[in-house]
C-alpha cells in the first residue's frame, strides 16, 4: 500500500501532508533491515520498469488503449505523454497535478511529501517533450530516469524534505515550460533547496559510465562526488559548464541546481540528436538504470539531510568546459537566457 500523498506545488503551496497505514512494531531484525534498505535506495531501481517506461515514451509499446505516443513535439504527443505519465503515477500513490502556464503548456508535478510538516522541497525533474520525433534519449531517458526515481524514493524512509517530480514541457522552444514554472515559484519565495535535471542519459558507446554534471551549484559537486563514493557506485563524474537546458531555467530565478548529462562535452552522446533515428533501439538501458541511481542516492540523501559532504574550494563554473544544446524553434546554441 504506498503513502497517500498530497501536492499543491502546481498552486506552489508546498504541502508537506502524507497519510501512511499502521504497521506493526518493527523487530530488531526488520529494524536492521529496513535501515539497509534505506541507506542504499538506489538498489531498488529496476532496469525492467526503466525500459517499460522508455518503450512507452518512445512508441515502442502501446499504451492501454492501444494508442502510441509516437512523437512528443506535437499536441496530440504531449497530450498523450502527460496522460501516461499522470496516470503511472497515480499507480504509483501520487496525487498528480498540471502546471497550466499557457493554452498550450502544462507541466506534470507530484510531490513525495516529508515524514514532518515542512516547507522545504527538492525538485528532481526532466523535459518530456521532443522535436516532433520519438525522442528517446532527448528526453525520453531523462522522463523515464525522474518516474522511476519517484517510483523508488516513495519507500524512502526518514524523509525531512519534500521531494518534488516533474516533467517540463517545451524545453526544445527554449524552456518554456521550466522557466515559466521557475519564474511561478520565485514570485512565491518557495523553499526550493536544490533542482536536480535530468537531459539526455541513455547513451554510452564507449561503455565507461561517465556521467557529466553540469553548472552543480553550491555543494552540489561536492554531493554527487560524495553519493558516488559512499555508495560504492564509482562512476566516472565530470563537471561541466553546459547549459541550454531545464537546470538553467530555475538558476536564473535563483534557486541552487544541476544538470545530468551523459557525455555531451566529451562526445561520447547520441548521434541521433534531434533527428528521427533517436529511438528506442538507441539506448542503453544499463546505462540509464546508473545514471538513475546516482541521482536516487544524490537526492535520497539530501531528502533525509544526511551529513553534508566535507566542502570544497568553490569554482566558477566558466572554468570548466562546456557546451550548449540548441533550441529547436529557432536553431540557436544558447547557453543563458
Amino acid at each position: 500500500m504506498k503513502r497517500l500523498l498530497g501536492t499543491g506545488i502546481a498552486t506552489l503551496a508546498l504541502v508537506a501532508c502524507g497519510v501512511q497505514r499502521q504497521a506493526p512494531a518493527p523487530t530488531a531484525a526488520t529494524a536492521l533491515r529496513a535501515a539497509a534498505r534505506d541507506d542504499q535506495p538506489e538498489t531498488r531501481v529496476d532496469r525492467a520498469r526503466l525500459e517499460a517506461a522508455l518503450a512507452t515514451l518512445t512508441g515502442k509499446k502501446a499504451l492501454p488503449d492501444g494508442r502510441f505516443i509516437k512523437e512528443r513535439g506535437g499536441t496530440e504527443g504531449r497530450d498523450l505523454t502527460r496522460n501516461y505519465l499522470q496516470a503511472t503515477l497515480e499507480g504509483l500513490g501520487y496525487q498528480v497535478q498540471r502546471h497550466a502556464y499557457s493554452s498550450r503548456g502544462q507541466n506534470v508535478l507530484a510531490t513525495l511529501p516529508a515524514e514532518s510538516p515542512t516547507d522545504e522541497t527538492i525538485i528532481v525533474g526532466a523535459h518530456m517533450d521532443s522535436v516532433s520525433n520519438p525522442g528517446a534519449d532527448d528526453n525520453g531517458s531523462g522522463s523515464a530516469a525522474v518516474l522511476e526515481a519517484a517510483a523508488v524514493l516513495d519507500d524512502l524512509a526518514g524523509r525531512k524534505v519534500n521531494i518534488t517530480f516533474a516533467w517540463f514541457d517545451q524545453e526544445e522552444l527554449g524552456l518554456v515550460g521550466s522557466y515559466a514554472w521557475a519564474r511561478d515559484l520565485r514570485k512565491q519565495k518557495a523553499n526550493v533547496s536544490s533542482v536536480h535535471t535530468l537531459d539526455m542519459v541513455g547513451w554510452d558507446s564507449d561503455d565507461d559510465r561517465a556521467i557529466e554534471i553540469e553548472r552543480p551549484d553550491g555543494d552540489l559537486w561536492d554531493w554527487y562526488q560524495h553519493v558516488n563514493k559512499t555508495h560504492k557506485l564509482d562512476l566516472p563524474l565530470y563537471r561541466t559548464n553546459s547549459g541550454a537546458t531545464d537546470h538553467v531555467a530555475f538558476r536564473d530565478e535563483g534557486f541552487k541546481s544541476v544538470g545530468i548529462c551523459e557525455e555531451w562535452v566529451n562526445h561520447d552522446t547520441t548521434p541521433h540528436y534531434h533527428r528521427r533515428s533517436d529511438t528506442f533501439e538507441t539506448i542503453d538501458l544499463d546505462y540509464l538504470a546508473a545514471v538513475t541511481k546516482l541521482t536516487v542516492a544524490a537526492v535520497g540523501d539530501m531528502a533525509r539531510k544526511l551529513p553534508a559532504p566535507p566542502a570544497s574550494v568553490r569554482v566558477p563554473h566558466n572554468r570548466f568546459p562546456g557546451r550548449d544544446r540548441t533550441f529547436h524553434r529557432h536553431g540557436l546554441e544558447l547557453g543563458t537566457h
